[in-house]
């Protein structure tokens, strides 16, 4: 993995635990210059310090990527009717671009999104020399294929994977080879292939048919939230809670004897948890990315913690748990 040279001192100096707040002028920065590119048509000016980059398959992706729940409106937010329309009411198409200029202009350079989802303001992006690069879920198909992933080609994506939720529908109804047929349909149209998961079984499955993915997207989380489960609540609670990762050392375990590159999904629990609380735990248990939803306020100060962490794990005494990847 590339990254610059770092001054532990520094980082200690920092107090990573303690906050990641960046200054008041660094964020105007951010924001001034996203701004002027929304109004010239051109993308950002790239910052002298970038994020470290890892390779999936034969493209380089910043250890920090931007999720897309946040812009498509999708919450999270349990039976909190509001929250959802009052993200759609804030990411307004201009307000998407800014935030895909203020990432990019910070190191960061891909989104995932699902292929359906409206991506006019990341097309805008491209048109006017964007560089972001674009991971699409898909569905699941029927026996005659899976048209997501032509959609997902001719929309202009780099990376295809299909979405956890059909992936853990397809292994609880033994139609697990439906997974193996989307990983070879999409190496076929030569795109960086993967499977995604909040159930490890998936991610499992996977290793044990040796399928072909150039990557892997599992959720990693703590239960260090007033909401988390209880140890005497077994059912499934995504859909009513913050937890999408029922087991985090269990993941950490079992990646760490996977050699394919792993992104990290939902590590904040859909914003249960601080930043400087998850991106550590993210890092040190093995996740080579992290895909964060962001509004564009909250990217500086995240790429800023990115950083740190990264170049901390990168030490001798990293408390990280398993080898880089790409």
């Amino acid at each position: 993995m590339k990254h610059s040279q770092v001054n532990r001192r520094s980082f200690v100096k920092a107090s990573l635990f303690a906050s990641a707040a960046v200054p008041l002028s660094l964020r105007a920065e951010a924001l001034a210059s996203s701004q002027t590119a929304a109004r010239t048509n051109a993308p950002a000016a790239q910052p002298k310090d970038t994020l470290p980059m890892s390779k999936i398959g034969d493209q380089e992706f910043s250890s920090l990527m931007l999720g897309g729940n946040l812009i498509s409106g999708y919450s999270h937010a349990r039976d909190l009717g509001y929250v959802a329309p009052l993200m759609r009411f804030y990411n307004t198409p201009t307000k998407i671009r800014e935030t895909l200029e203020t990432a990019e202009a910070h190191g960061i350079n891909a989104i995932n999104t699902f292929v359906t989802d409206d991506i006019s303001a990341l097309n805008e992006h491209w048109k006017n020399g964007g560089k972001m690069k674009w991971i699409a879920q898909v569905g699941a198909g029927d026996a005659s294929g899976c048209p997501h992933i032509q959609l997902a080609v001719d929309r202009g994506a780099t990376g295809i994977h299909i979405n956890g939720d059909q992936a853990e529908t397809l292994l609880a109804n033994g139609q697990f080879e439906r997974v193996a047929e989307i990983v070879q349909w999409t190496k076929e149209q030569k795109r960086i292939t993967g499977v995604s998961a909040h159930d490890l079984r998936v991610i499992m499955e996977c290793v044990k048919l040796k399928l072909d993915v150039d990557f892997y997207q599992k959720t990693l989380h703590t239960h260090d939230y007033y909401t988390a489960p209880r140890p005497d609540e077994t059912g499934p609670k995504g859909k009513h809670d913050n937890s999408w990762c029922s087991d985090p050392k269990a993941v950490i375990d079992f990646m760490a004897t996977v050699k394919k590159p792993w992104i990290a999904f939902k590590i904040l629990a859909a914003g249960a948890l601080a930043p400087r609380q998850a991106f550590p735990h993210a890092f040190n248990g093995g996740a080579d990315f992290i895909l964060v939803g962001m509004f564009d306020w909250q990217i500086a100060e995240n790429v800023k913690l990115a950083r740190r962490v990264v170049s901390l794990t990168m030490q001798p005494d990293s408390k990280r748990t398993r080898s880089w990847c790409g």
